[in-house]
């Protein structure tokens, strides 16, 4: 069985997946204004679904919501993250599984591109050394981060990965080569060169 085919596999018999990649369904704070059977009392503070909310305890004002943001609301992101989430409840399996497919076929393809892929090169300003000789590791201003990396794999290679597929050290603060691992729900894992080098003075 291949590694395309056996998440699928395991998805069509039941199995509950947790991978990096795959959403999980979001929930939010209400306060329960009456008592609700399996979620709790009245006067509470309960984590449900915003569908759940949106269409049977806010319109029964069984609840109400838990303003958390003192700062205006974006009316437009709330109601289009209401739907995303209304949309994935109502997905039927075979969209599901399609929807993995092509997941798999994607994070495929990007990792064989890193495999093939040369070292991303980072140029920074060097702090300057007061000893007056090289005493080890060039420092450097700043750092190199995740998200610089995943910055440079989207800019230069149209790739785009989340900061948590990347393997590496949080912050990288000398000139040197590196090494960090990009892994990819149903795709494995793919190392990737990082080379930091003095920023060059083209004066």
């Amino acid at each position: 069985m291949s590694l395309l085919t056996r998440p699928l596999f395991r998805a069509r018999q039941g199995v509950t997946l947790i991978q990096r990649g795959i959403k999980k369904k979001r929930r939010i704070p209400v306060t329960l204004i009456e008592n609700v059977p399996l979620v709790g009392s009245a006067g509470t503070v309960a984590h449900v679904s915003k569908a759940y909310m949106r269409h049977k305890l806010f319109p029964k004002r069984l609840a109400e919501y838990v303003v958390s943001y003192s700062g205006p609301l974006d009316r437009n992101k709330i109601e289009n993250d209401e739907q995303a989430e209304e949309a994935e409840a109502s997905e039927t399996p075979e969209n599901t599984q399609q929807r993995l497919h092509q997941l798999a076929l994607k994070n495929q393809e990007a990792i064989g591109r890193i495999v093939e892929m040369e070292a991303l090169i980072f140029e920074r300003n060097v702090v300057p050394d007061d000893s007056g000789g090289n005493q080890g590791a060039q420092a450097i201003y700043g750092s190199l981060s995740r998200a610089d990396v995943v910055r440079a794999l989207a800019d230069m290679h149209a790739i785009s990965v989340d900061k948590e597929a990347l393997v590496m050290d949080d912050k990288i603060k000398n000139v040197g080569e590196y090494t960090c691992v990009v892994k990819l729900a149903y795709a494995g894992q793919a190392s990737l060169k990082l080379k930091v080098v003095p920023t060059v003075d083209k004066a």
